[in-house]
């Protein structure tokens, strides 16, 4: 290529092209042997796909290592390590008497809160009083019952036990009575056998022996009269025993039933009372470390109203996990806590491990009262889960103190907390492939 033609390019200038053989092999760049033919690669279409390959490695890798954790928030309270106990409301009500103040030391069957439940009124009187005192009248009527058959049965035993002794006095007499007059019969029978020898013999006459023939059987009336009476006495201590039998088991199935109609009257009547006020007492010998409420205070069942222990102690925190968690839950296991005393979001958040886990539930499955507030969102979400049992999670808590405002503050017994626990860990690519080697296990 001459200098012209590079000039003529670089200007534009169209050249005109040559025509024949020649003007082929120069469209096709063929005509100069020594020119340079140059290869372009698509360099951006390259850097794509390595960025993707890149990033679907980097994906599978964050997939394989990474992992999905999920939470579960707990509600506790803060519980002395030396005899400590969480008094829960017994029943649904209003505190109408508190006997003990914070910090007391109390003993064992100490009265701690009267609670009165709610109820209904019949005049001036509570109803549940009313029905106390009917209760009452017909408890005291069949307390005497109980009396009267127990009186009885005791009558009837005494009088057959001098039955007992009157028949063993009168045997002995008609067993003399019976020996005398059969050796007198005896007696009287030889004197008659002899007299009828003399009568054969001419010695004595007829009236003689007539005579003392009527005292022999004198002796036999009378002897058969005392063996009848012994057959007799025999036959009424018999009938006599069988009566006061009969008497005494029909007493005690009538005393069984009176029994169990009192021991139904005592539950109505102690439900009857617990309508009208029920008493807490106290369980364990201790302080009250906690008392969460006052007189007037509304109580709902199963609420923590007073907490006894040492304040002075070691603490541990007492933690009401659901049964849905139970089988997700190790020993040494970590867990955030949270104390409502101290806001996490303002002084940070605390750490403990699980020391124990309970076996039997706190409490049985029951509704909240809070879910049955109407809420669209959660009607549109479906239906709730079922209500769950709650167990006893014992943590021993890292810190005793809290730093606030520059100053290490004690955290008291009886003071509430939340507390979050992982209860599942699973890696990212097991959380994506699981369904769908479930849906390939159920077909």
């Amino acid at each position: 290529m001459s200098v012209s033609d590079v000039f003529g390019r670089l200007l534009g200038r169209r050249q005109a092209k040559p025509s024949g053989m020649m003007s082929r092999f120069e469209v096709t760049g063929l005509h100069e042997l020594s020119s340079t033919i140059e290869f372009r690669r698509d360099t951006a279409s390259n850097l794509l796909v390595v960025f993707f390959v890149v990033l679907a490695a980097f994906l599978i890798a964050a997939m394989w290592i990474g992992t999905f954790a999920k939470q579960e928030t707990m509600r506790g309270i803060v519980l002395g390590s030396k005899g400590s106990q969480r008094i829960s409301a017994p029943v649904d009500g209003t505190v109408t008497k508190v006997w003990v103040a914070q910090g007391e030391e109390v003993a064992v069957g100490q009265r701690l809160l009267t609670v009165a439940p709610q109820q209904s009124s019949a005049g001036a009187k509570p109803l549940s009083e009313a029905e106390v005192q009917s209760l009452t009248g017909q408890r005291q009527t069949i307390q005497k019952q109980i009396v009267d058959l127990e009186a009885l049965t005791s009558n009837d035993a005494h009088d057959l036990g001098a039955l007992e002794g009157n028949v063993v006095k009168i045997n002995e007499n008609l067993r003399k009575q019976e020996a005398e007059l059969t050796s007198a019969l005896a007696s009287q029978d030889g004197i008659v056998r002899k007299l009828q020898t003399y009568l054969k013999l001419g010695d004595v006459t007829r009236d003689v022996v007539t005579a003392q023939e009527r005292i022999k059987q004198d002796y036999t009336r009378q002897l058969l009269d005392v063996r009848l009476q012994v057959s007799q006495l025999a036959s009424t201590q018999i009938e006599r025993r069988r009566t006061v039998q009969q008497n005494k088991s029909a007493n005690a199935n009538e005393r069984a039933q009176l029994g169990r109609a009192l021991a139904e009257l005592d539950s109505r009547i102690e439900r009857a009372k617990s309508a009208i006020a029920t008493e807490v007492i106290v369980g364990i010998r201790g302080r009250i470390a906690a008392l969460n409420v006052r007189e007037g205070s509304d109580v709902k069942l199963g609420d923590t109203i007073a907490a006894i222990g040492d304040p002075d102690a070691t603490f541990t925190i007492g933690l009401q996990a659901p049964s849905k968690t139970m089988g997700l839950l190790a020993l040494g296991q970590r867990v955030v806590l949270k104390y409502d005393a101290f806001p996490y979001k303002t002084f940070g958040v605390k750490h403990g491990r699980i020391i124990a886990i309970g076996r039997q539930p706190l409490s049985l499955p029951k509704e909240d009262e809070a879910s049955a507030v109407l809420d669209v969102s959660l009607a549109k979400a479906g239906p709730r889960p079922p209500p769950q049992s709650k167990f006893l999670i014992e943590v021993e808590p890292e810190d005793k103190t809290i730093v606030a405002y520059g100053a290490e503050r004690p955290i008291l017994i009886g003071s509430t907390l939340s507390a979050d626990i992982i209860v599942e860990r699973r890696r990212l690519i097991d959380w994506v492939l699981d369904p769908i080697f479930a849906m390939r296990g159920r077909t």
